[in-house]
């Protein structure tokens, strides 16, 4: 009987303490310690983006409107193709190695039927004689002297490379929206 009596004691004294520790811990009597409430894990992620955030280096990006008007074209006789060319001086060499340089083009009239197109655009004239593909593109050039700088190239190519000097003046003028990534 002594040690039945012994056994309820400390069968008791047992209980009480593991009731007792559920109830000091701040998760309530619900979950054991080693369970982590969905607030908690969400604490701790938070926490591990907030840190790791820290010593990032967030991308950056920068962006160039240039408009080439009437008269701004020039005929290329080597690439068969018109070309106006300006500087970029934007354009560092750690994002012309690193990072990336998007084009676009703005066709339409302004407010009323405009539409930004990524470049290349590429255009096919069916109903014209002969029918032609045109193709508006840039391309970029980083320079590292102090002569030339860093430059784009905005040009107008015909699948029929049919142009001339005196056809350029004629060109629309157009507005280019170049968007610089690093």
């Amino acid at each position: 009987m002594k040690n039945l009596f012994k056994t309820a004691i400390a069968s008791l004294l047992f209980a009480a303490l593991l009731i007792g520790g559920y109830s000091c811990s701040d998760d309530g009597p619900y979950y054991p310690d080693d369970y982590l409430t969905e607030a908690q894990v969400r604490r701790m992620i938070e926490e591990a983006l907030r840190q790791n955030n820290e010593q990032l280096e967030f991308t950056k990006w920068k962006i160039v409107n240039i408009t080439v008007g009437n008269g701004h074209w020039s005929w290329d006789d080597i690439a068969k193709r018109y070309e106006a060319v300006y500087e970029l001086l934007d354009l560092e060499e750690f994002i012309y190695e690193n990072g990336a340089v998007l084009g676009y083009v703005f066709i339409g009239e302004k407010n009323i039927n405009e539409v930004q197109k990524l470049l290349p655009y590429v255009q096919s004239y069916d109903d014209a004689d002969p029918p032609y593909t045109e193709t508006i593109s840039f391309d970029v050039q980083y320079k590292k002297d102090d002569v030339e700088k860093p430059s784009v190239a905005f040009y107008i190519q015909s699948s029929d490379l049919f142009g001339s000097e005196e056809l350029a003046e004629f060109l629309p003028a157009y507005n280019f929206r170049l968007v610089l990534i690093w």
